[in-house]
C-alpha cells in the first residue's frame, strides 16, 4: 500500500469514528439509546485490518446493546426494559419499529404512544389502548385497570443482534421473521433506562480519532513532499 493509501486511509477511519462519537455524545440524554461502536471494537482489530483491502473503508459500526442505567421517574407510562428485548412500535403507515424509549405517553385516541406517535403494540398485536393513565403494568407486561388484566404489552428480541438495524436515536428496524416474542420478559413501570453512553469514554475515543487523523494528514504530506522531490530531482 502508497504512503497516500495508508495515509486517506487513516483519515477516512478517524472521521467515521468522529462521526460516530459525535452521535453518542449527542444522544447521551435519549433514554433507550444504544451507542455505536466501531466494528473494530466488537469483533477485534485483526478482523477490521483483514477486511480494509482498501483506503476508501471506513470502519463499519453496530449498536451496543449493552444494558443502561435504569432510573425512577414515578410516570405510570414511563417504561424500562432489564435484559434483552425490545417494544414494538407502529408508524401511522403500518411499519413496525423497536425501541428501549420506554418514555410513552397517552395521544388524543387513548393510543399509547413515543414521543415520535409511534403506537406502542401489544403481545400478538394491535394498539394499546388506554381510557386514563390510572393502570398498572406488571413485569411480564400485563396491563391492569383497576386490578383487572386487559391486555399485555409484546415485548420482542432478535436471535442475532446483526439481524437489528439503527434506524436513528432509539428506534430500530428488523425483519419480522428475525424477531421473536420474549416469553418471561422484565418491565418496570415508571422507570426509563437511560443511554448507554460514557461521556468520559467517548471523549477518550474522539481524541484518538482525531490523532490519527493528525498522524494521516502527515503522512499524506510527507508523500508529497516526496513526489515534488522527486519531480525536481528528475527534471535536473
Amino acid at each position: 500500500m502508497e504512503l497516500v493509501e495508508l495515509g486517506e486511509m487513516m483519515m477516512t477511519r478517524s472521521e467515521r469514528q468522529l462521526e460516530l462519537t459525535s452521535q453518542n455524545i449527542t444522544n447521551v440524554a435519549t433514554p433507550g439509546y444504544k451507542r455505536r461502536v466501531s466494528f473494530s471494537a466488537v469483533v477485534g482489530a485483526r478482523h477490521e485490518a483483514a477486511t480494509q483491502t482498501a483506503p476508501n473503508i471506513a470502519p463499519l459500526s453496530r449498536p451496543d446493546f449493552a444494558q443502561g442505567a435504569i432510573r425512577q421517574t414515578g410516570r405510570p407510562l414511563d417504561l424500562a426494559l432489564s435484559g434483552a428485548g425490545f417494544f414494538q412500535v407502529r408508524r401511522d403507515d403500518g411499519g413496525l419499529f423497536y425501541t428501549r424509549n420506554g418514555q410513552f405517553s397517552r395521544d388524543s385516541e387513548g393510543r399509547v404512544v413515543t414521543t415520535e406517535g409511534y403506537a406502542l403494540q401489544l403481545a400478538g398485536g394491535g394498539d394499546l389502548v388506554l381510557d386514563d393513565d390510572t393502570i398498572d403494568i406488571a413485569n411480564d407486561g400485563a396491563v391492569l385497570s383497576h386490578g383487572s388484566p386487559v391486555a399485555r404489552i409484546g415485548v420482542f428480541a432478535a436471535d442475532n443482534p446483526d439481524a437489528v438495524n439503527g434506524e436513528g436515536g432509539s428506534l430500530f428496524t428488523a425483519a419480522e421473521d428475525a424477531m421473536h416474542e420474549v416469553p418471561s420478559p422484565l418491565v418496570r413501570q415508571g422507570a426509563l433506562e437511560g443511554a448507554n453512553v460514557d461521556n468520559a469514554a467517548e471523549m477518550m475515543q474522539m481524541m484518538a480519532a482525531m490523532r490519527e487523523a493528525e498522524a494521516g494528514a502527515r503522512v499524506v504530506e510527507f508523500y508529497d513532499t516526496l513526489i515534488n522531490q522527486s519531480i525536481q530531482t528528475f527534471g535536473r
